[in-house]
Formats: structure tokens, C-alpha cells, sequence
């Protein structure tokens, strides 16, 4: 078994696979898994019941284009012994992710830029899906706010060119969205990490956006439709 599938498989094929997949259900790696480890936690049914037929032919098919969130990627291995509570998907994936610490990190302790992770995945949903049509609909960088972001600029370019390259290679990519127009408030993280292409004064009553270099780079490529 491929190890990179299996994690797709585990995580945007559990969400996907019932829908833009052939079977119209769960991905069957995951409900063999699911099943064999709630028979040996004594439960007298799987935790992850497959879908029936009724609800196969409801679901299958009912998404018109599929949305991918993309910020960063890892590297995953096999778990042995399998970790995690009983149950957990630690437990149930047997998997375990790591990261190379050459990798660029941006201000947020989970992102890392790895352009070649959305290239791959691209190419997974365009093999696994039908080559359904994908709209990118999150891609981002965080920082510390300031104006001369090149680190933003570098992470937007290269996950740009991924694009293009899994765009060549026949993936079905229609639309980008680059995640976020102004610096916004990130969840439990408030206004410590920035995104946006626009700084934000959070403390002026005015609350002033200010463009950053960031926000003229990627104008000047939709408006050329070129990469620079």
C-alpha cells in the first residue's frame, strides 16, 4: 500500500471520496481499517458505518467542483506501534507526519512553504476524481504584518506556479482565491499572525488598511496573466 494514498485517503478522501468518487462511499482503505479495530474494541458494529444504498445515490455526484483549503504539507511514515487514544484516527490511520526543517516557516507554527505538496495534491483529486474541476479556495502565508512581505511574495509565487504546472499536467483548476485580501483575526491566534495582502491598524479607530508589497505583486500577475 502507498503511504502518501493512504494519507490522502484519511484525510481529503474521507470527505471526498463519497462524493467525487466511483463507489459513492467511503474510501475502502478506511473502512476496512475502522471496522477491524471496532470488532477488536469489542463494539458490536463499525464506528464508521458505510453509506447504504439510499444515501450512496444522494451523495454521489452532488458536488458540482470541489473546494481545496491549501496551506502547507508533511511527510508521513507508517506508526509503529500505531499511536493515539483508543479510539482516535491516530489509532486508525496509523500514521505519522513530520516535516524537513530546511522548510520555510511562516509565523504560524503548522505553516511551512511546500509548493510541491498542492502540485501533488492537484494531481491526486485530477487521477482519483475524474479530474473533476477544483477551485482553490484558501492559499496563504502569515507573517508578522510587515509591509515588505517577501516571504509572502516567494510562498505566493511558487504555490502559483504549482498551480500552473498541475494546470499543464491536466488537472482541472478553474479558480484560485489567496487567503486573505486584509490581515484578519485568526481564531485563537487573534491578530498575532497576519495573512493578509493588506495590513491592518487594529488598534486606530479608523481601523486603516495599508497595501503591502505583497498586494502589488499580485496585482501586477492578474493583470498580466504572467507569473514575474
Amino acid at each position: 500500500e502507498d503511504i502518501v494514498d493512504r494519507a490522502m485517503q484519511y484525510s481529503l478522501g474521507w470527505l471526498a471520496h463519497p462524493i467525487f468518487g466511483e463507489s459513492g462511499n467511503y474510501p475502502y482503505t478506511v473502512i476496512e481499517d475502522i471496522t477491524s479495530n471496532s470488532m477488536k474494541e469489542g463494539l458490536a458494529w463499525s464506528r464508521l458505518r458505510p453509506l447504504n444504498l439510499y444515501w450512496s445515490k444522494i451523495v454521489k455526484g452532488s458536488g458540482d467542483f470541489l473546494g481545496l483549503n491549501y496551506y502547507s504539507s508533511r511527510f508521513v511514515h507508517m506508526a509503529e506501534p500505531p499511536g493515539g487514544e483508543i479510539p482516535s484516527w491516530e489509532h486508525d490511520s496509523r500514521l505519522k507526519y513530520s516535516v524537513d526543517k530546511r522548510w520555510k516557516r511562516a509565523k504560524s507554527d503548522w505553516l511551512y512553504c511546500v509548493p510541491q505538496g498542492l502540485e501533488d495534491i492537484l494531481k491526486w483529486i485530477r487521477d482519483n476524481y475524474n479530474n473533476i474541476e477544483v477551485y482553490i479556495t484558501e492559499n496563504g502565508w502569515s507573517d508578522e504584518g510587515e509591509l515588505d512581505d517577501t516571504d509572502r511574495i516567494d510562498y505566493l509565487k511558487s504555490h502559483l506556479q504549482a498551480v500552473l504546472n498541475a494546470i499543464n499536467d491536466g488537472c482541472n483548476v478553474t479558480h484560485y482565491t489567496h487567503w486573505s485580501l486584509i490581515d484578519n483575526f485568526e481564531w485563537n491566534r487573534g491578530y498575532t499572525e497576519k495573512f493578509g495582502l493588506y495590513y491592518l491598524n487594529v488598534t486606530s479607530k479608523n481601523k486603516e488598511r495599508v497595501a503591502k508589497n505583497s498586494a502589488s505583486y499580485y496585482r501586477s500577475v492578474i493583470e498580466s496573466r504572467k507569473l514575474s
